[in-house]
């Protein structure tokens, strides 16, 4: 599974660079606000794919369909790197055809089902995404419908990667992945949580307190 960074950091996303761990990047508007309110979402992306050279997730704010096509060509302009993420509701059927014919790269985000993923794919989507936790919040098993989402693309042979936004635990992060999933949004606070288990801890006190105990031999 791959591992996008969802960040707005140039240092953060630097470290998973650095690491070997950098698949691509999700540029969310509100991080990079948060991050730094001068810089622009396109300004921001240029400057990640000229560092980095991975694919870079960037939302358009549109919803209907002329303006989610004029936004997204503005974002593909920037960088052949630029995955446009486009909420998969009716007015979006028109320009995410227009946009793969125009050979931009999209990613069909708030897919919730497998026929939702299908249409997607048949459409040209690189990309369907789910947001797991919405699944979670109301109580159905979020793997099962990422299971399912990947079973219609491999049942109808469709070249299209499943993605699952930020997972909440190393868990749910496993079971995304058990279940098919090939890319997960990742925070570098989750990412933090996969690299931690109460038995890694417990077995390095354990060889730690046996290492301080071990016999010394004496010093003539």
């Amino acid at each position: 599974m791959k591992i996008f960074v969802q960040s707005a950091s140039v240092a953060e996303i630097r470290e998973f660079a650095s690491a070997g761990l950098l698949d691509g990047v999700v540029l969310s508007p509100v991080d990079l606000s948060a991050e730094d309110p001068s810089a622009t979402v396109l300004d921001r992306l240029a400057e990640i794919t000229v560092d980095f050279g991975v694919p870079v997730c960037v939302p358009v704010s549109a919803i209907s369909g002329a303006d989610i096509y004029r936004e997204a060509r503005d974002i593909a302009r920037v960088s052949e790197h630029a995955i446009v993420q486009i909420p998969f509701v009716e007015d979006a059927v028109s320009p995410i055809r227009k946009l793969v014919e125009d050979g931009v790269r999209i990613c069909a985000t708030q897919v919730y089902s497998g026929a939702q993923a299908f249409v997607a794919a048949k459409l040209g989507a690189s990309m369907v995404a789910t947001d797991v936790r919405e699944i979670d919040a109301q109580g159905r098993p979020s793997a099962e419908m990422v299971a399912q989402i990947r079973a219609v693309i491999d049942k109808c042979r469709l070249e299209c990667d499943v993605a699952v936004t930020a997972p909440q635990s190393s868990i749910a992060f496993t079971n995304y992945l058990l279940a098919g999933a090939d890319v997960a949004y990742v925070t570098p606070e989750l990412f933090g949580s996969l690299l931690v288990h109460s038995l890694t801890d417990r077995g390095v006190d354990r060889y730690l307190s046996a290492l301080s105990r071990r016999h010394k031999p004496r010093s003539l």
